[in-house]
């Protein structure tokens, strides 16, 4: 807009107040949500222009996603997403998260989620033998069924990858088992919602021996994070031409025969977070943070006593289990399910009662979110964190 249509100060510059309401909520779009936030309280225009225009502007973890199991008399036990959000206002984002306008279906799995998408298998009406995979955006409602991988060997996992403000496409990324059959990689076959196609390629790595540990991935910096069984981190960019792998360092690599890594990976503020159980001593948690990212150099940032936090919560010993929290072991007793990708907040799971924690890192908080509505038996509890997102799914590129 040319100054002489606004109100210009002497040097030539524009005041706030001469912005449109339209051009200041494209310019907070672009901001952290920590930074949103904190514009509400310039003064109560903003707040309400901020609060009217909240479904343009970045949002924060609000709930969790997980399977919820019910009998039906023609199909036995079936599955459908339940939710839980951390306030009350959150838990009304849902009135019915079983994700209705997935129509045609007899039962819904929620698989991975990534900055508000869901990746869900999806079990047809009829015929009733027959699935999909599927796509979808809850705050939206959209949702896209993936075409058939292609691909003959097995697959270990399935993750999503999912940025938008990157790009309003998202990735799925398929990992391929060798023949050999002892769980080891062979390849990954990308899907782009670009292309609307499936991209296979081989293992990048350096190592055919490499198994991946059966959690969530983590999608950052425009590629895919695994952690692997012996102890390293595996990336892989969205078009399979970058292939990396991030060492630990050896205080980091505490294991245990059934349960593989007592580790956990997540990504906040920017920074890739590896957390796991310190040696020989199961009530302590160790944080590090990959300072460089490029340069593979972790930093210790927090020491995590659980044998306090849960003492704080629930007395001096868990009397179902009859033992102390000292006890406890990762993974098994409790599981890490998310970080709070704005602040230095953790996510709990108690799987002996089943309770929704969190902990903030910075002030030694520990805080009961809520019960959870169903227990699961998972090795690694598949409650999904969820990020509104209410911009639409990118679609194929159609050829002129």
């Amino acid at each position: 807009m040319a100054c002489t249509q606004m109100n210009c100060s002497k040097n030539g510059t524009t005041s706030a107040a001469d912005l449109t309401d339209d051009l200041i909520i494209e310019i907070l779009s672009l901001l952290p949500v920590k930074s949103v936030c904190r514009f509400k309280c310039v003064s109560r225009l903003w707040y309400l222009l901020i609060s009217q225009h909240r479904k343009k502007l970045p949002q924060t973890i609000s709930g969790f996603f997980y399977p919820k199991h019910r009998y039906n008399n023609e199909d036995g036990l079936i599955g459908f997403p339940t939710f839980d959000g951390i306030s009350r206002d959150q838990e009304q984002l849902f009135p019915d998260s079983s994700l209705p306008f997935l129509t045609g279906y007899r039962q819904i799995l929620p698989k991975d989620c990534c900055n508000g998408l869901i990746f869900c298998l999806c079990w047809k009406d009829s015929p009733i033998d027959e699935a999909d995979y599927v796509v979808c955006n809850p705050a939206t409602e959209e949702w896209v069924v993936l075409p058939d991988a292609g691909h003959k060997s097995d697959a270990l996992a399935y993750r999503l990858g999912f940025d938008g403000a990157m790009s309003p496409h998202f990735h799925v990324f398929q990992i391929l088992e060798g023949d050999e059959d002892y769980g080891y990689i062979s390849g990954v076959n990308i899907y782009s919602s670009e292309t609307g196609a499936w991209s296979y390629k081989e293992n990048g790595w350096g190592d055919n021996e490499i198994q991946i540990v059966e959690m969530r991935g983590v999608f950052f910096n425009g590629m895919m994070h695994l952690l692997t069984c012996e102890f390293k981190i595996l990336a892989v960019d969205t078009e399979g031409k970058t292939w990396r792998t991030i060492s630990l360092l050896e205080t980091m690599c505490v294991g245990n025969i059934c349960l593989g890594p007592l580790a956990f990976i997540g990504q906040s503020q920017g920074r890739l977070y590896f957390i796991n159980m310190r040696d020989n001593d199961s009530s302590k948690l160790s944080v590090w943070i990959l300072e460089d990212y490029n340069g593979n150099e972790w930093i210790f940032k927090y020491n995590i006593s659980t044998s306090q936090l849960f003492g704080e919560l629930f007395g001096e010993k868990d009397h179902m289990l009859q033992r102390d929290y000292a006890d406890l072991l990762f993974q098994r007793d409790y599981a890490l399910i998310a970080i709070h990708p704005e602040c230095n907040l953790i996510f709990f799971v108690w799987r002996c009662e089943d309770v929704l924690l969190s902990y903030d890192m910075d002030r030694g908080k520990v805080c009961v979110i809520c019960s959870l509505k169903y227990h699961s038996y998972d090795t690694f509890p598949p409650y999904l964190p969820y990020v509104p997102c209410f911009s639409r799914i990118g679609r194929p590129r159609v050829e002129a």
